[in-house]
């Protein structure tokens, strides 16, 4: 099961890879906690040993949008419409880059970011969840950070070049250990 306290990991192998890309495309405005639970409540019950879930997926003898929906996925539809072009697609998803995961639905600039930097150790990205945004106001002066995601490309790399620049320079951790602690600290304060 994917534990969101310690998403990150440098060592998956393709089904691995398979199983993180589904939780950040899940994950999207959703708690990340109900969502790992969501996930392995249905990979347990397509996938076989070992686990091989997009093949497994493919497999399902309902449609993937009432499978989604039957477990709980909100957005279920686009959710459904990004799993189905993962599987098909074949994105060979240990060398893709921002670019090739955009063009999944549902997969927006944060969602791409995240996964690929909690799966790769040299990557430079950041996720810019609400998270991420407040520490940058609260912690690194930059009052006029957005209070969500920015939707504008030109918006998102500004203030990820911020923080990116402010986490190699300051901070002493990768870009995705910073990351992960501001997410665990913040959502420590929520509950």
């Amino acid at each position: 099961m994917i534990d969101p306290s310690r998403i990150t990991n440098y060592n998956l192998d393709r089904y691995g890879l398979e199983e993180h890309m589904m939780f950040w495309l899940l994950v999207a405005g959703k708690t990340a906690h109900v969502v790992s639970k969501q996930l392995e409540k249905m990979l347990s019950k397509v996938c076989g040993i070992p686990r091989k879930p997009f093949e497994d997926l493919s497999q399902l003898e309902v449609p993937l949008a009432l499978f989604l929906k039957d477990h709980g996925v909100g957005c279920y539809n686009l959710k459904a419409r990004g799993l189905y072009f993962l599987i098909h697609q074949n994105i060979d998803l240990a060398q893709c880059s921002v670019d090739d995961l955009e063009e999944v639905p549902g997969v927006g600039p944060k969602t791409a970011r995240c996964f690929l930097m909690h799966t790769r150790r040299e990557c430079e990205h950041a996720g810019l969840d609400t998270h991420i945004l407040k520490f940058m106001r609260d912690h690194l002066g930059v009052i006029d950070t957005p209070v969500s995601t920015p939707f504008s490309k030109r918006k998102y790399l500004k203030y990820e070049k911020i923080f990116i620049e402010w986490a190699r320079k300051q901070s002493g951790k990768t870009v995705a250990e910073l990351d992960l602690e501001i997410w665990n600290s913040y959502s420590r304060k929520a509950k």
